[in-house]
């Protein structure tokens, strides 16, 4: 066999041998297993902060330590490490996002680095359309706040469509927000009023900031979020 048919053979065993690699990683078990892998935001009103609580559970038998959370750009905000979760627990990782600088489509990834020796690597993605509102839905305020004394509030929402339009409300994993109602259908120009409400019980002092998703479906499903700041004595 001449050198060069050596070589050959050797980067095709290499290639082979690094799929075969990767197949097997893909194969194991995440450290932690997510509530999901990738976050759709949709629609955020300009000059806003939202977050998101994955929910991260431990399944397997022993601790599993998150050494590292690493994020691509200073407009994402995460929490300290290290952060132990023990075996069956689940740790909310709160991600915050800082839209000041950004409109239009923006993608972002959280990298988590554990002590999970077989799979110690995974990946969070979230994605948003920032500084964008609809344009047949009027959602009146934009974004809300709360302090202390500040029990409740009411958003209106009116569908502009000339066809009828079904919604639905999504929370937050750490519960810190209820809604009078999570699923409604509204006529053509038809308005419902929405209450919103922080669980106080669930907040700790300082400013919290969170958010509702808002999914709308007419030909197709669209996504908008309601930012929501809390702050708390």
């Amino acid at each position: 066999m001449t050198k060069g048919a050596v070589c050959i053979v050797a980067i095709l065993f290499l290639f082979a041998s690094t799929g075969a690699t990767e197949k097997a990683k893909d194969s194991l078990p995440p450290p932690l297993e997510s509530s999901e892998l990738i976050w759709f935001f949709g629609m955020i009103p300009e000059d806003a902060k939202v977050a998101h609580h994955y929910a991260l559970k431990n399944t397997h038998q022993e601790p599993v330590t998150i050494v590292k959370i690493a994020v691509d750009c200073e407009c994402v905000s995460v929490p300290k490490t290290p952060v132990i979760v023990g075996p069956g627990q689940t740790y909310l990782l709160k991600v915050v996002f800082d839209t000041k600088t950004y409109r239009g489509e923006t993608n972002r990834d959280i990298k988590i680095v554990t002590d999970y020796k077989p799979n110690p690597e995974m990946a969070l993605y979230f994605i948003s359309l920032a500084a964008i509102q609809p344009r047949t839905l009027k959602i009146t305020p934009a974004l809300i706040a709360f302090i202390p004394g500040k029990d409740s509030q009411t958003i209106s929402i009116e569908n502009l469509a000339d066809n009828e339009t079904s919604f639905k409300l999504y929370l937050d994993h750490d519960s810190s927000l209820t809604v009078s109602e999570t699923r409604f259908a509204l006529d053509p120009k038809e308005k419902r009023d929405i209450t919103i409400s922080p669980v106080w019980n669930r907040l700790r002092v300082g400013e919290a900031y969170s958010c509702i998703v808002m999914e709308f479906v007419r030909d197709q499903t669209y996504q908008v979020t309601i930012p929501v700041k809390v702050t708390k004595y």
